[in-house]
């Protein structure tokens, strides 16, 4: 079984026929590159000067339109932030929604593959400090190193925070999406 196959195994259904709802809804792309070395997934380091989720590590995404899909919103900003082209995106589905706790955002979590990536990674100054490719091996194999325990209204959460060989610490909305991610590929996955 290729990458792609285990991924096309681990998704929901297709990712267009999913409702989102919610008054912040927003999506992001968890893009697997097929890269010569072996598959890799894109996550992005957020500018340090972002009114929200600043300096975190995070999927390329945001907030979906009035007039577009979740699957529009998640390649539109992929693009805006990253330079990642649609037409180079073969989208396989969904995942578990997640939302966030304090910023009240419903994310639907789009994933897909990227064949043919860019030479060249285009982050947006402003709102990216720089493009991350994580060893999707390494991905599939990851196990939260660490739980953030934390109160909300009186109500106890638990959050994972994974570490990864690179330095790469993913904590928060994005950490629950790649475990929830990690847990649906993993079954499937043959290096």
């Amino acid at each position: 079984m290729t990458a792609r196959e285990s991924l096309q195994h681990a998704v929901l259904t297709p990712a267009q026929t999913l409702p989102l709802s919610g008054n912040k809804a927003s999506a992001v792309l968890l893009a697997v590159v097929d890269r010569p070395d072996g598959p890799t997934l894109v996550m992005l380091k957020k500018s340090k000067d972002m009114r929200s989720h600043a300096g975190q590590i995070s999927f390329p995404g945001g907030g979906v339109e009035t007039d577009e899909t979740s699957e529009q919103a998640a390649l539109r900003e992929a693009w805006e932030e990253i330079g990642l082209a649609p037409e180079r995106v073969e989208m396989l589905g969904a995942l578990d929604d997640d939302r966030t706790y304090i910023t009240n955002y419903h994310i639907r979590p789009l994933l897909a593959w990227v064949a043919e990536p860019p030479a060249q990674w285009r982050p947006d100054p402003v709102e990216v400090e720089r493009v991350l490719e994580l060893s999707l091996a390494e991905v599939v194999a990851a196990e939260p190193v660490s739980w953030l325990d934390f109160d909300i209204l009186g109500v106890p959460f638990r959050a994972p925070r994974f570490h990864f060989q690179d330095g790469t610490v993913v904590w928060g909305a994005s950490a629950r999406i790649l475990k929830r991610f990690i847990e649906r590929v993993r079954p499937h996955w043959q290096p």
